[in-house]
């Protein structure tokens, strides 16, 4: 903690301290840690969140011979991150050094700079609506990263198989763009691990390549996976969750007309911090529809009057979008005052019903009460008589 003070000027206040925080991801960031530095663990409970300690290195000769609560004999091995033969601009210049010898030899580019500049290409093409040629040479471009690490082992390649997928998903080749983005989803697992900031947005992408596609099951088990990771890394409070329930609620009510289900995902949308008003009223304007078509119309006066209010607070009450939302609210009110005069009048009916029910009942009960009496009496006579 000092030497951060001392090389940044800054003091933490969520890590390194006596009482865990709760905004404080421990585990996802340790995980990060080890997977950018090549860093292998044992595999063990790790009291994560509190004190961490440090020897100061003055027994063991200057080395730090015991720590907490990560010691040194948890960390199991240190391996290279990627195996590669020359170095991208991106990355920096690999300059081989030759032993006993003042001068080196000139960067090392075999591949990758052509792997590269077919990359750009295709970006370009795509850009240029020529799907043809990107798609070829996206294909070249990840041809060649993978002869450079003799495997799909690079981090590059996500990046071609998410530009093919692209390409495929724009020429209406949905089936094949959504196998190519599945490829680059595992490669990105493998890379970077399943909590992941790169799988994160993958799985975003096949969310998107799946209900565009109809496929809203497969849509939705890929939505999931994408908030659970956005929650795990950046919190309750990350802007993506409510769009992303807002875009699952949409899909719903159009590929599958479920209004239940809708209202769900709207509801779960609205429950999670809103950082944009604009969007909180587009989410209150299209839960106060789905609960009309419910039949809920009190529920659905009460979110169109909070749509109301935020697009007066945003555009202005005479804007055309708080005009639109007044008159969407006049309606579900007038509709809201027949549904509970109908429903008045409806148990008002009910009540009665029952009352004429319960003396129809009283009634047959007594005729049946003397119905019996009688009976009785014409036994008594006839005994006596016998």
């Amino acid at each position: 903690q000092r030497e951060v003070g001392r090389r940044f000027r800054y003091q933490l206040t969520l890590f390194n301290q006596s009482t865990p925080s709760g905004r404080a991801l421990y585990v996802p960031l340790l995980r990060r840690v080890c997977h950018r530095s090549g860093i292998r663990l044992a595999a063990k409970d790790y009291a994560v969140g509190t004190m961490c300690l440090c020897s100061n290195g003055v027994v063991a000769g200057g080395r730090v011979s015991s720590t907490y609560p990560i010691a040194p004999v948890d960390v199991i091995e240190v391996v290279p991150l990627i195996k590669h033969c020359a170095a991208s601009s991106e990355e920096g210049n690999f300059v081989p050094c030759t032993p006993r010898s003042a001068f080196s030899l000139p960067s090392l580019f075999l591949m990758l700079p052509d792997a590269a500049n077919a990359l750009d290409l295709a970006r370009y093409h795509y850009q240029t609506k020529n799907m043809k040629a990107a798609l070829d040479l996206a294909n070249e471009a990840a041809n060649l990263f993978q002869q450079v690490t003799d495997s799909q082992l690079h981090t590059n390649m996500t990046r071609c198989l998410d530009l093919t997928a692209a390409i495929l998903f724009d020429v209406k080749r949905h089936e094949s763009a959504s196998a190519t983005a599945s490829r680059s989803l595992d490669l990105t697992v493998q890379l970077t691990g399943f909590d992941s900031a790169e799988t994160a947005s993958s799985h975003q992408t096949l969310t998107h390549m799946c209900l565009r596609s109809g496929q809203l099951s497969l849509a939705v088990k890929h939505a999931r996976a994408f908030l659970y990771l956005t929650e795990l890394l950046g919190g309750h409070h990350h802007c993506e969750i409510s769009g992303t329930y807002h875009r699952m609620a949409n899909s719903f009510l159009e590929l599958r007309e479920d209004h239940f289900q809708g209202r769900r995902m709207y509801e779960e949308a609205l429950s999670h911090p809103q950082c944009d008003r604009y969007m909180e009223a587009i989410v209150c304007k299209s839960l106060a529809y789905t609960l009309s078509q419910l039949g809920e119309l009190k529920q659905a006066v009460t979110s169109e009057k909070q749509a109301y209010t935020l697009y007066s607070l945003l555009f202005g009450a005479e804007s055309a979008q708080s005009k639109s939302a007044m008159q969407t609210l006049q309606t579900y009110t007038k509709a809201a005052v027949e549904q509970g005069s109908r429903q008045v009048a409806e148990a008002k009916k009910i009540k009665d019903r029952e009352v004429a029910d319960a003396i129809a009942s009283q009634i047959v009960s007594d005729e049946e009460q003397a119905e019996t009496k009688t009976k009785k009496k014409k036994n008594n006579r006839r005994k006596k008589k016998k």
